[in-house]
């Protein structure tokens, strides 16, 4: 799990939640927002058709603290 008081916007992130487990499942992402509001969540992006120098650019998806892990994921 990532210490989400640590991380800043562009850090790069692997998301793993429980039900991705089994399968040794992994999506890489980078940190786009911090959100004030949120104590436990924040908005990543893990789809930019490689983009990634324009990931700001790009829809994110608001994720729990706990489903996250520092750096991406490269296989096992």
């Amino acid at each position: 799990m990532i210490d989400i008081s640590k991380i800043k916007i562009g850090d790069k992130v692997s998301y793993q939640p429980e039900h991705y487990k089994k399968n040794n499942m992994w999506e890489n992402g980078l940190v786009k927002e911090i959100p004030e509001h949120s104590t436990d969540s924040v908005r990543v992006v893990y789809n930019c058709g490689g983009d990634w120098v324009n990931f700001k650019n790009y829809t994110s998806a608001m994720t729990r603290a706990e489903d996250l892990y520092p750096g991406w994921h490269h296989g096992e």
